[in-house]
């Protein structure tokens, strides 16, 4: 899996490197919205940025992004509370279906995932938990996704579903976003 993944990543860079000189910073995308991780997490909050930096290939566009998001999790009849977090950064390469339907596109991408888990800990002086530990792991996720651009009055939007595929916990994000044209 992880030499499939180096391939894919490579192959990704090599194709962005040649066609780079053709590339612009048209759209940039603000975006918020749910994340909806694997059992046991409950559904949090997600907010991110993608900017349009053009065609890559033929039809292909190039999006870089950032997201922030932030789930928890209670054990039930405590008070344990659990919470994780993630900070991605990545490209997506969107597809235009034009064809199918005007303004539907689909796509995905590769990010890297830096999570951090916060969890009570027992302080044995005071036989409580009353302390908080950390763990943070970066990983390398997938991601398959599909959207649509919309008007919203003289503003332009996007309502976008992205399934992200990391190592050991996958996440569905819903996210509506305003895009701002840079081009101009």
């Amino acid at each position: 899996m992880r030499m499939l993944r180096f391939v894919v990543l490579s192959l990704f860079l090599v194709a962005i490197s040649v066609n780079a000189q053709s590339l612009k910073l048209n759209t940039i995308t603000a975006k918020g919205g749910v994340i909806m991780p694997e059992s046991p997490w409950d559904t949090g909050f997600l907010v991110g940025a993608e900017a349009d930096m053009g065609e890559v290939f033929n039809g292909f566009v190039l999006v870089p992004l950032v997201t922030y998001w932030s789930t928890g999790y209670t054990y039930s009849g405590t008070t344990f509370d659990l919470s994780l977090s993630n900070i991605q950064l990545g490209a997506d390469v969107h597809y235009s279906l034009d064809n199918v339907a005007p303004g539907l596109y689909a796509g995905g991408g590769l990010a890297f995932n830096f999570l951090t888990s916060e969890y009570p800990v027992f302080n044995y002086t005071t036989f409580q938990f009353d302390q908080t530990g950390s763990d943070t792991e970066t990983k390398l996720g997938f991601a398959v996704l599909a959207g649509y651009n919309l008007k919203l009055g003289n503003m332009a939007g996007v309502v976008q579903g992205r399934y992200n595929i990391v190592d050991g916990f996958d996440t569905l994000e819903l996210t509506l976003g305003i895009l701002f044209d840079m081009a101009k």
